[in-house]
């Protein structure tokens, strides 16, 4: 069973990046046992579920995960796939679940100087779960494993979900990771972080920064620090990891997101008005400042004022034509006007400085769905989807123009694939079923369905 489920979850991800409309003819379920790791970490997020508010912003949540599948990018093969979560928690807290589930608080978003910095904490966060770091104090027990993760959570009511998972097994166990653990974490992840193109002397920023926040502050100690004891003897040896390394090399010139990032999240939480106070008061200071009025046009964009949003848009693109996703919030912006020539217009610039942006298919595939030009705006989700073959949103959206298509074998056989993504297997089953009957169960295709539901049925819960 577990061999097949890989398989299928390969073929998942195969599926999803192909250029065609339809899927393979033949199934690519490949003979590989799924890790036990994997299915803890399935089960996890299916609890996390329930009791985290996880953000579902698609420009918070692609952030995160690009940034964490550049990271990978460098690190060599993957026994599974890794996925990236944004918690909207105050806390300043991340932790990891073997596996491949890394999840980020939105306290630590928001208290971070610049991407640089994240990168540093995703890059320790993927060496724990590279390293089994979690199994290795734990033991490899999956209860153990399930109960220790509740303690990482930092907070009584998600902890209890997860301890449920496990029965408490681990109680007795240390909370935070070891010396050696956070050592290895430390050294190959500011190593990694300085392949993948990041500045490594930002992980000793936040290293300092946590530090002096735990000195300040005993009695309200972060999750994180709990976690993730930073000492001098941890510094010193980061410090000495950086010294190490051939920096040699030139510095990134595309601008840092980060900002637009914590702006959406404060947009997020309804505090447009602060928000728009606040920029506007920045650029009556500095009327020049491209960034005030791209995230003026970004808060009047999230309250549905397209044509403000517009206007401080195009001034931010002609103050600054590198601000960051200037042209796909542009795009945006004159798709919802219907200013359709120019929204094509700005999707060209955006995905000829950003052609693996994820985002810029994802949007550019609206505008076509708005258009009513439905194979264009497949198109664009499939590349999505291609450049993104784990995240849910395109594989549900291909699902839904389908189903304008009258598509209807496509409509359900994609949304079934987003449920399955969303670890959702009840719904996939129902949508893949009702793909089933279009399909026919004696096709080449009905084949492959079949399969698949055998598959997931199988699957251990």
């Amino acid at each position: 069973m577990s061999r097949r489920l890989f398989g299928f979850l390969l073929s998942v991800y195969f599926l999803a990046g192909c250029g065609s409309y339809q899927p393979p003819k033949t199934p690519s379920l490949q003979p590989i046992g799924e890790d036990p790791e994997v299915r803890i970490s399935r089960e996890f997020r299916r609890e996390a579920k329930k009791s985290l508010k996880l953000v579902q912003n698609i420009e918070v949540e692609r952030y995160v995960n690009q940034l964490g599948q550049r990271l990978l990018s460098v690190m060599g093969p993957r026994p599974f796939e890794y996925l990236f979560f944004v918690v909207e928690d105050s806390q300043l807290n991340a932790f990891a679940v073997p596996g491949g589930s890394i999840y980020v608080h939105t306290g630590l978003l928001e208290r971070i100087r610049s991407t640089d910095e994240l990168a540093g904490v995703l890059g320790h966060e993927i060496i724990h779960v590279k390293g089994h770091h979690m199994s290795r104090m734990s033991g490899p027990d999956p209860s153990s494993l399930l109960a220790l993760l509740g303690l990482f959570l930092g907070g009584s009511s998600q902890a209890q979900a997860a301890l449920a998972l496990g029965q408490a097994l681990a109680l007795t166990r240390q909370l935070s990771y070891s010396r050696q653990l956070e050592q290895e974490a430390d050294t190959l992840g500011v190593k990694y972080m300085a392949e993948a193109g990041y500045e490594p002397k930002a992980a000793l920023v936040f290293l300092k920064i946590i530090d002096q926040e735990r000195v300040l502050n005993p009695i309200e100690v972060p999750p994180y620090l709990m976690t993730h004891p930073v000492s001098q003897e941890r510094i010193a040896n980061v410090e000495g990891v950086i010294r190490s390394l051939d920096l040699k090399r030139p510095k990134s010139e595309l601008p840092d997101p980060l900002k637009k990032i914590q702006t959406i999240l404060r947009l997020e939480r309804r505090e447009s008005d602060a928000v728009i106070a606040e920029y506007e008061k920045q650029l009556s200071q500095n009327p020049e400042s491209s960034e005030a009025m791209h995230l003026l046009g970004v808060a009047h964009y999230y309250n549905g004022r397209w044509a403000k949003a517009r206007d401080y848009y195009e001034r931010a693109k002609a103050a600054n034509p590198k601000s960051p996703g200037i042209d796909r919030d542009l795009g945006r912006g004159y798709t919802q006007l219907g200013e359709f020539r120019l929204a094509h217009l700005a999707f060209e610039r955006a995905l000829a400085a950003e052609p693996n942006q994820t985002l810029n298919y994802l949007f550019q595939g609206e505008l076509y769905d708005k258009e009513s030009k439905l194979p264009e705006a497949v198109d664009a989700y499939l590349r999505a989807a291609k450049l993104s073959p784990a995240w849910a949103v395109p594989v549900r959206r291909l699902g839904e123009v389908y189903g304008k298509m009258n598509r209807l074998g496509d409509a359900y056989y994609y949304l079934g694939r987003s449920h399955l993504l969303s670890d959702e297997d009840e719904m996939a089953i129902a949508a893949l079923e009702r793909a089933l009957k279009y399909a026919g169960t004696t096709t080449p295709r009905g084949e492959i369905i079949k399969e698949e539901l055998d598959v997931i049925r199988a699957r251990k819960r």
